[in-house]
């Protein structure tokens, strides 16, 4: 499986996939730091399987707008795709939007995705400083395990 890795310094781009892919994209921000972002991934060719992976760490005033589209063209019959959004807001201050889309020209093929925009949970939190971490640590540990 061909590994592609987004890069998020262009506003809009398009990956076609040629082989089975599996494309991931990091972003974490911090101090201000913001990135808008429209990416299409392409599938004109037949039985191809694609996933997508978008993670995203917000912080301090940081923002972060993608907008992912899956796009099956005629005659990419057998394409079976998926693209997954998750973003991770650390403080009010921070935003994240998230807008994952299908666009399918032909028949039987699969095609979906999903998108999650949420916080650090309080009680994962807690166990971890309940068990001797700095709450700084247990953060770290916590974005470390959400972005592998």
């Amino acid at each position: 499986m061909k590994k592609i890795e987004i890069n998020f310094d262009k506003p809009e781009q398009i990956i076609e996939v040629t082989s089975d892919s599996e494309i991931t994209g990091r972003f974490i921000g911090k101090d201000g730091s913001s990135v808008k972002c429209k990416i299409t991934i392409l599938h004109k060719k037949p039985n191809l399987k694609s996933r997508v992976n978008i993670k995203a760490v917000v912080f301090d005033h940081a923002k972060f707008d993608f907008e992912g589209m899956l796009r099956i063209e005629k005659g990419a019959t057998g394409t079976d795709t998926y693209l997954k959004i998750d973003c991770l807001v650390m403080n009010e201050n921070a935003c994240a939007r998230a807008i994952p889309s299908l666009e399918i020209l032909e028949s039987e093929v699969k095609g979906g995705h999903g998108a999650t925009i949420g916080y650090l949970d309080p009680y994962q939190l807690y166990y971890l400083k309940s068990h001797g971490l700095s709450k700084k640590t247990s953060e770290d540990v916590l974005v470390e395990a959400f972005l592998s």
